[in-house]
């Protein structure tokens, strides 16, 4: 009976996370995981059974994150649209402390393997269409207590804030300071309270 894998399966993945991150899938070698995961290839195998399967974790591991960031935004806040705001600030103050320019896991996995690998790119949606789901939620109860226009469409605002975090997360590929960040929010929030026409 083969024993049990003795190591700490979440270090490992925020390992081989950061790898995939800053080198892409298709780059990355089982070499390279070995090397930064000190698991021998046998253990690597044995857990995830192959480099695409220790990757399919990792995006789990990593969109579960993003949304638990929504989560808690929503949880922190005294109003929705104080939540919208606050997980925004929050995502900012991450990107700022990006100080390689690595980008976002999911916009480059989406760009890299979108039309090559199917199951990939429906766990990458999937995941995406959960937080983009938090925004409509905050969305209309903002509507339904008088903090946003009850005209505006909520599908298009929360899509409209989807499209402000992937262009972020490529803004920050060019390591900028933050007040760029912050005048992004900015012109975030000038676009929700704008009246509609």
């Amino acid at each position: 009976m083969a024993r049990p894998a003795e190591f700490d399966r979440t270090e490992v993945l925020e390992k081989a996370m950061n790898v995939f991150w800053r080198t892409g899938y298709n780059a990355t070698s089982v070499t390279d995981l070995v090397n930064a995961t000190k698991l021998k290839p046998g253990s690597l195998y044995g857990a995830f059974q192959s480099k695409r399967g220790l990757f399919l974790e990792v995006i789990d591991t990593y969109a579960v994150r993003s949304i638990d960031r929504v989560k808690g935004a929503m949880e922190d806040a005294s109003s929705p649209l104080d939540a919208i705001e606050l997980f925004f600030q929050r995502f900012c103050d991450e990107l700022s402390h990006d100080s390689i320019g690595q980008g976002c896991l999911m916009v480059n996995t989406m760009l890299e393997l979108a039309t090559e690998d199917e199951e990939v790119r429906l766990k990458v949606d999937d995941y995406l269409n959960q937080v983009e789901s938090y925004f409509y939620q905050l969305i209309t109860e903002a509507q339904a207590q008088g903090q946003l226009d009850k005209n505006k469409d909520p599908d298009e605002l929360s899509t409209f804030l989807m499209t402000n975090i992937w262009g972020l997360r490529v803004l920050s590929s060019k390591r900028p300071d933050r007040k760029k960040y912050d005048a992004v929010i900015t012109n975030i929030f000038k676009a929700l309270h704008s009246p509609s026409h």
